[in-house]
């Protein structure tokens, strides 16, 4: 094997090498313009540009799958160890406060896959991305070796005559595909720091991020040097031929509960040197994408100039708060984050557990048997442990092949401008896309904030102009706090409407009777230049309240200096204005939940170019209520966006 990969390596060099002087060749020619024989050369004439194109519909296509198999043999899945490590050794996390370190030591081992590499591989001009995948917390030994035998929670299974249950092997059915299209791809024990993590302070989140890095930093070690000690591990692997084949500019990261708050952890850790200690991953990784996958958010994460993304399931029995959503929150404007966009999704019906093979219970049952989230009852809305399994391969994967693995093809649907593919669907639907609620900030080069609704000043103004609420019954102000027990007992004085808005974003809300309520937003008198947006969008929930029992809808003009109006139709382009589903809020941790979601305007649409807005002097924007008799709504985040991948 060594012998081809030599001749590998070599073959790589002399295509690089003919490559080059073919290229010195053909523009060794004379610049005069003239050809060899001494005539003149005509340029052929210059293509006619394209006209712009302009979208009559809310998607222009459908998304790729991701579930498909790709060129590439997989090797693996393959468990390796390495010597254990000791974890949060009593140092300072971002909150500045110590984290204690554990007693025994953390394993450091997992499951790896990654494309088959022989004299006949086709590399990649880069190497192969690599991508890391950490589970959550769960029971760490069983009787049979997963989740449906009796299970315990030691660091020593074998000493209680079990098995462990290897939760890092859930995710293999994400692993192999994205394996075959040409990563390598390990998923992490960390039974170690479940066993440990009641007695830290912080919940085992440093420590996860701790193994991460070293995880990472072996890799490394592996990809980078030809005598690295890492090339044989304790399992008798030989991971040799992933020398000089790894592409290490291009990680990727997914945590899934507690490891979804790990893996943001790690941005923290990766990018302040003060967290990276000599000898210690002391030098950072090229870390490109993130995926919080139903997250926990124990520290008030931030995860900044990376990006990142969570997914927060609606009927979610275990982070029932969906803590992902507190993280998108809160690094929305933060004034550090200046460089990467920010993803959320809500995908409507699903659980917590059901993304990992390994984790059998239904924890949406903990929800006190909420119809929507209980399976098996009439107004069910619960996906299946197959169909939410569909949703979250595309999701993970798609989002990690194109901001880590650079693959443009699933640009479409991270740009709202595709809809989900069937292989994404529940078994036998073709479009799903109202079950997947898409919300992005993207990076602050690519916004126009008109009002992020940070203080009550929005009630009167925004960033341009005056804000003018008019025929509304009652207006405010309000400061969630994630859902939690102080909204439900009125201890939050500025308790939004909807006792469970499962949001920490500052928002202004407003109650309406009849059809002719609605806010307008001034834009500077000499006109505000939008024509290099995408979209103009509102993050806006509707309150799990009785006049919203319907849903709601609105419409959005635009208006420029010549006077000039068009007005769109929120539900031409968004599904995100449904009524919360399950039972009214009655305790802390159930039924109806308030998510505040992204509504996308496309600014290419057709009836925008028909009405001859101009979208270079834009006077002033509206929002209509006119399409309810009543409701009431939450509104955050008024924003131009640009969407630089597309």
């Amino acid at each position: 094997m060594m012998a081809s990969i030599e001749l590998l390596r070599f073959s790589r060099q002399l295509c690089a090498s003919v490559f080059l002087i073919s290229g010195l060749v053909a523009c060794g020619g004379s610049s005069s313009g003239s050809s060899p024989g001494g005539g003149d050369v005509v340029a052929p004439p210059a293509p006619e540009p394209e006209p712009p194109s302009f979208s009559e519909t809310r998607f222009d296509t459908v998304a790729p799958d991701a579930d498909t198999t790709g060129s590439y043999a997989v090797v693996g899945p393959l468990d390796y160890r390495y010597a254990p490590v000791m974890a949060t050794r009593n140092i300072d996390d971002s909150n500045g406060s110590t984290v204690d370190q554990f007693t025994d030591p953390v394993d450091i081992l997992g499951v790896i896959h990654y494309p088959q590499i022989d004299a006949d591989t086709e590399l990649p001009e880069a190497g192969f991305p690599l991508i890391l995948f950490q589970h959550g917390r769960h029971s760490t030994c069983s009787t049979t070796g997963d989740a449906e035998g009796s299970e315990s929670s030691g660091t020593d299974c074998e000493s209680e005559g079990l098995l462990p249950i290897r939760s890092d092997k859930g995710y293999d059915y994400i692993a192999d595909t994205l394996a075959s299209h040409g990563y390598v791809v390990i998923s992490i024990d960390v039974n170690d720091i479940n066993a440990q993590d009641s007695a830290s302070n912080d919940q085992g989140i440093t420590a996860r991020a701790e193994v991460i890095l070293h995880h990472l930093d072996i890799f490394r070690d592996i990809a980078q040097q030809p005598d690295s000690v890492y090339h044989l591990d304790e399992n008798g692997n030989d991971f040799s031929e992933l020398l000089d084949v790894v592409d290490l500019s291009s990680i990727g990261l997914m945590g899934h509960s507690r490891g979804g708050n790990g893996v943001a952890k790690t941005i923290t850790y990766n990018q302040d040197p003060q967290f990276r200690r000599s000898g210690d991953f002391d030098q950072p990784h090229s870390i490109k994408a993130v995926f919080s996958l139903a997250p926990t958010d124990f520290d008030s994460e931030l995860p900044l100039n990376t990006a990142w993304a969570t997914l927060s399931p609606y009927c979610d029995g275990d982070v029932s708060t969906l803590h992902g959503v507190y993280m998108y929150d809160n690094v929305r404007y933060n004034e550090n984050d200046v460089s990467q966009p920010q993803f959320m999704l809500t995908v409507m019906g699903a659980n917590h557990n059901y993304y990992n093979d390994f984790w059998f219970n239904d924890d949406a049952q903990l929800n006190v048997f909420d119809p929507y989230c209980t399976e098996g009852v009439p107004s069910s809305g619960r996906l299946s442990r197959a169909d939410q399994r569909r949703g979250g391969e595309f999701l993970i994967s798609s989002f990690l092949r194109l901001f880590a693995g650079g693959e443009t093809q699933f640009a479409g649907y991270w740009s709202a401008l595709e809809q989900l593919p069937e292989s994404a669907c529940p078994e036998g639907v073709q479009s799903c896309d109202e079950q997947v609620h898409l919300s992005f900030h993207q990076s602050r080069e690519n916004l126009i904030v008109v009002d992020d609704t940070l203080s009550d000043a929005s009630l009167t103004m925004n960033a341009f102009g005056s804000n003018t609420f008019d025929g509304f019954l009652f207006t405010g102000w309000c400061e969630p706090n994630g859902g939690s027990l102080e909204d439900l007992t009125g201890m939050n004085t500025d308790r939004c409407p909807a006792p469970a808005t499962i949001s920490k974003a500052p928002q202004v809300f407003f109650n309406y009777l009849g059809n002719a309520a609605s806010i307008e937003y001034s834009l500077p008198a000499e006109g505000l230049d939008v024509s290099d947006m995408d979209f103009l969008t509102l993050r806006m929930g509707v309150s799990a309240t009785p006049e919203n029992l319907l849903g709601q809808d609105l419409t959005l003009s635009l208006t420029d200096t010549d006077g000039d109006s068009v007005t769109l139709l929120a539900s031409d382009y968004s599904d995100a204005l449904y009524f919360p589903p399950g039972l009214t809020i009655s305790a802390r941790d159930t039924g109806a939940k308030t998510i505040i979601n992204m509504l996308p305007f496309r600014l290419d649409a057709k009836v925008i170019h028909d009405a001859e807005v101009n979208l270079d002097a834009l006077s002033s924007l509206r929002l209509n209520f006119d399409q309810r008799p009543l409701g009431t709504l939450q509104l955050t985040d008024v924003l131009f966006q640009k969407v630089p991948y597309r």
